[in-house]
């Protein structure tokens, strides 16, 4: 544990208490892997101070760079993202690719929809909205790959697509060697990944008017619209056993207010303003500097 510059001489103190405990798990941090019910398991822990809200780049850092790119990826950790969020589609020969919108058209140099683009033609658009200059479409595996051994969490969305196209995104993160949550608004897509990869967390979104029910899933947690993250919605989440994780907070009094309702994530495209807030923030510092690549 590190002391940050011109700490008060009282915080001192605390913080000598608190060091015995540095050691301990991260809260919500479990090994790639790990069975749903673990993750679970850590929601009654107390988190250190400053591992919890845990900060995750939507899209990447999509300020920084064309979202949902290998750039925008690196803005993010570099910014100290604790975690990843990104938008899984399929292409027509069923490879899965890095785009939120089923069409490329709003954020490429090209037409049409993903479903309907081959691989190939896919990795000859550029993703062009956005700063920085024009960035290739990444598949899902490139940025396993990217992310393989190291503590970045991703929180990886499966957007409407065919059944078997939802099998084959669950069992590709499930090979891989990266830490992977899957999450997405639909019930049916995470019973269906859960069948492939039950060892992967599970994180149902809802937003409000899209708020499918939990119908039974071993659920890890919930990614909540800002506008349903009542501080009485999340402390029922957590008595049931849920993370909650909320979006898009791109501002200090959201990132605070979610910090009050006690959010277990930001979700924010502005990963390294939240990173700087949330650690000016906290009441102890974080336990050590980021992992290698700006993992932490």
């Amino acid at each position: 544990m590190t002391v940050p510059p011109r700490a008060p001489a009282a915080l001192l103190a605390v913080l000598a208490v608190l060091a015995a405990g540095c050691a301990a798990p991260l809260a919500g941090r479990a090994a790639p892997g790990a069975p749903a019910t673990a993750l679970r398991a850590q929601v009654a822990a107390a988190p250190r101070p400053c591992d919890r809200p845990v900060v995750i780049g939507h899209r990447g850092s999509p300020a920084a760079a064309p979202e949902n790119t290998m750039a925008s990826f690196e803005a993010a950790l570099r910014g100290g993202a604790d975690w990843l969020e990104t938008d899984v589609q399929t292409t027509k020969d069923g490879v899965p690719v890095l785009m939120h919108d089923s069409s490329v058209d709003r954020v490429t140099d090209g037409k049409g929809e993903v479903a309907a683009l081959t691989a190939a033609q896919i990795a000859g658009l550029r993703v062009v909205v956005g700063p920085g200059g024009p960035e290739p479409v990444p598949t899902l595996e490139q940025l396993l790959a990217r992310l393989a051994g190291t503590r970045t969490r991703l929180l990886m969305e499966i957007k409407w697509q065919r059944p078997e196209d939802v099998v084959r995104i669950a069992r590709i993160a499930a090979a891989s060697r990266a830490d992977v949550v899957l999450y997405s608004f639909s019930a049916a897509h995470l019973r269906q990944a859960h069948e492939e990869a039950p060892r992967l967390p599970l994180v149902l979104i809802q937003g409000g008017g899209l708020a499918d029910p939990p119908e039974g899933l071993p659920l890890a947690g919930l990614a909540l619209d800002a506008g349903l993250a009542t501080a009485e919605r999340i402390g029922a989440e957590r008595r049931a056993g849920h993370q909650v994780y909320v979006w898009t907070l791109d501002d200090e009094p959201s990132w605070q207010a979610m910090s009050d309702r006690d959010a277990a994530g930001l979700i924010t495209d502005v990963p390294d303003r939240a990173r700087r807030w949330a650690d000016a923030h906290c009441r102890a510092p974080r336990s050590g500097p980021p992992a290698a690549g700006g993992a932490r």
